[in-house]
């Protein structure tokens, strides 16, 4: 119990192997270097969204004789939620609270049944929503070499068929199966079959598919695939859909001269525009830090809204916690060339009472 001063001190304590992985804007593995020096607060948290860290930490019991097949079977994944300080590395102070909350119930029970129940009513517990949890498994599923879910074969049975509109066999589909086909986008013998589902897949599969496609790293073909799509799409929804799929790529003119064309005008912001604001500002949030003129019309579209602000306010502060959508932002906010509206906003914001965005 001496000198526990970091999570892989708690549990190196409790015999365990931890990796982690990253859940906040996407599901990315942390390397162990990354994993220390964030850990020690060497290095700030690599992968910050809205504040925290959120991590999904699997834990395997060192005395416990495992393989690559029965690993996920034999170990506890817990989902904490760790804030960030001003510099964005974990707040060491409540890091060692939440130590200290689950030590003593680790150490008490046992080690198997205390790792399992230590987060129960845990005040830095998360549960993850449906479709992160199943691109999650997933992708878990993918690394330590498990077989895949029934529900995998499904949707390749419903994609290798004829995808007519009549073709309704994908209303039985699980979400689990086109998580663990999206977790191998970059297989050979999976990449026709996506391509072919974006294109004529059933839009329910298609959203669901584009959703976990946002944690992966895709072709530049699928990408063209995406962007031939999202172009085409008047769905708002489904151009969100297609956003959150290639948050990943490189901003080139390939995809930002679409973009300018999704956007539109700075003067017109309906309701359905703010689906993709809101999918650029949460999943893109690093397009908007490299391109200011990207930037500039959303916020102008937001602030020509007659909606008291509130969409505004809700983006603007969605992207002053992104390293690099921050800096551009508040260039943006400060600057004297922006119009009447824009400004009236920005005055707005700073001289309203603060309060929370949900």
């Amino acid at each position: 119990m001496n000198k526990i001063e970091s999570l892989s001190d708690l549990f190196t304590t409790v015999g365990c192997d931890v990796s982690y992985y990253d859940l906040g804007r996407n599901i990315t593995k942390i390397t162990p270097q990354q994993a220390i020096q964030f850990d020690r607060k060497q290095q700030a948290y690599p992968f910050p969204f809205r504040q925290h860290a959120w991590l999904a930490c699997l834990l395997k019991m060192k005395n416990t004789k495992t393989t690559a097949q029965n690993t996920q079977d034999q170990s506890v994944i817990w989902f904490i939620k760790m804030p960030l300080d001003e510099a964005g590395c974990l707040n060491l102070g409540t890091r060692d609270h939440f130590i200290k909350s689950i030590v003593d119930k680790i150490l008490h029970k046992g080690e198997e049944a205390g790792l399992s129940e230590a987060l129960e009513d845990n005040p830095y517990a998360f549960k993850p929503d449906q479709e992160r949890m199943a691109s999650f498994h997933a992708i878990l599923g993918k690394d330590l070499h498990k077989t895949q879910s029934h529900y995998f074969d499904d949707v390749i049975a419903y994609l290798s068929s004829d995808l007519t509109d009549a073709n309704d066999g994908w209303q039985t589909l699980g979400l689990q199966g086109i998580a663990e086909l999206a977790a191998r986008v970059n297989e050979d013998k999976y990449q026709a079959l996506i391509q072919k589902a974006i294109q004529h897949a059933a839009k329910p599969v298609v959203s669901a598919l584009c959703h976990a496609l946002e944690h992966e790293t895709l072709s530049n073909q699928l990408q063209d695939t995406l962007i031939e799509q999202l172009q085409t799409e008047q769905d708002a929804l489904m151009q969100a859909s297609y956003l959150r799929a290639l948050s990943r790529a490189d901003l080139n003119d390939t995809l930002l001269l679409p973009l300018f064309g999704l956007l539109g005008s700075l003067t017109e912001c309906k309701d359905d525009d703010l689906h993709p604001i809101a999918a650029l500002a949460a999943k893109c949030p690093h397009w908007l830090g490299q391109n200011p003129q990207l930037m500039r019309i959303i916020m102008e579209k937001l602030a020509h809204r007659e909606d008291g602000y509130i969409a505004f306010k809700q983006i603007a502060a969605e992207l002053s916690q992104h390293p690099e959508a921050k800096q551009p932002l508040w260039a943006l906010l400060r600057s004297g060339h922006a119009s009447p509206q824009l400004a009236q906003a920005v005055s707005y914001i700073f001289t309203q009472t603060p309060k929370s965005v949900q």
